[in-house]
């Protein structure tokens, strides 16, 4: 494998199109794009741009294709973020779940309270014979 198909990988691994790695590294339009068509090769002076843009990023693996793509502490740092972005989404997940029950809860008790207004009015007017009276005191949701 050829150092520009190593660093089509890098590139596919960080989701960058050769578009704006031109642009990053200070190529022209549709270089990398013709030198990876014809494999062709790339320079010091272009490998240096790469470094200098992408401190992440082993050169030694570019060259050689030996080690790892991503230097060790760039990539613990990448492996903890990812761990990071999954607790956070199964945290919100979570969180998410116990609000729609929660509201769901809410909406149960409301139904049920207006219920049993409805059947204590009708008491009052069994009791009394004054016409029931109509709650204006009913919690309301901050949402409906």
């Amino acid at each position: 494998m050829k150092p520009i198909e190593r660093i089509e990988i890098f590139m596919h691994f960080k989701k960058i199109s050769p578009h704006a790695f031109e642009q990053k590294i200070d190529l022209s339009n549709g270089y990398f794009s013709k030198q990876l068509k014809n494999l062709g090769s790339v320079g010091s002076d272009i490998l240096i741009k790469i470094y200098l843009a992408y401190p992440e990023l082993d050169i030694l693996w570019i060259l050689t294709g030996e080690g790892q793509m991503l230097k060790q502490a760039e990539q613990e740092s990448q492996q903890i973020g990812d761990i990071i972005l999954e607790d956070f989404t199964n945290k919100y997940t979570s969180e998410n779940k116990k609000l729609k029950k929660l509201e769901n809860d809410f909406d149960k008790l409301q139904t049920s309270l207006t219920d049993k207004e409805k059947i204590i009015g009708l008491y009052e007017f069994m009791l009394n014979g004054n016409p029931p009276i109509t709650s204006s005191s009913v919690v309301k949701r901050m949402d409906a």
